[in-house]
């Protein structure tokens, strides 16, 4: 949890009027920080500033270390069912042999089947900026060959001798 989401707790709480809600969650009313306060010292609890923007603020009677600990763990479970796709990188040139080109392709089938993006890079050297239209075959003929794994994110756009094209892998069927 870092610093900035941590609630203001106890002395901490600027306000001069707060509406207070117990630990069951039954709204007790709108009181003076003093008044809370001494509430929360005589249930020994902490006062912990649930909705600062409110107006007024809004106040809960807790336990802090418990409030914080069940923070840190719903983060915790919410990260665990995240999934983050990477972009993983497949470079090229314009004169690959078949046999290469198979083998790259394959790679890059098998990172789409995985669920990332593939990002297909083709440098063109020297005279090839000449012949940029042959990389554009190249990168289309991928394309093609990558037809059902993955759909085209950014088709392939060149960027003086580098052309790019990204492919985004389809959603796995269960």
């Amino acid at each position: 949890m870092t610093i900035k989401q941590i609630p203001r707790v106890n002395r901490r709480i600027r306000a001069q009027i707060v509406k207070l809600i117990n630990a069951d969650g039954e709204v007790l009313g709108e009181f003076n920080i003093r008044e809370a306060m001494r509430m929360a010292q005589e249930k020994k609890l902490d006062l912990v500033e649930v909705a600062p923007n409110a107006r007024p603020p809004v106040c809960k009677l807790l336990d802090f270390g418990k409030y914080l600990y069940e923070k840190k763990r719903q983060e915790r479970a919410a990260r665990k069912h995240q999934h983050r796709t990477a972009v993983r990188g497949m470079r090229m040139s314009l004169k690959i042999s078949e046999h290469d080109y198979q083998v790259k392709l394959g790679k890059i089938k098998e990172l789409l089947e995985d669920g990332d993006k593939v990002k297909v890079t083709l440098r063109l050297r020297g005279r090839e900026m000449l012949h940029s239209d042959l990389g554009r075959k190249v990168l289309e003929r991928v394309i093609v060959d990558v037809e059902g794994l993955g759909k085209v994110e950014k088709p392939p756009k060149q960027e003086h001798n580098i052309l790019h094209l990204t492919f985004l892998a389809e959603k796995k069927r269960r």
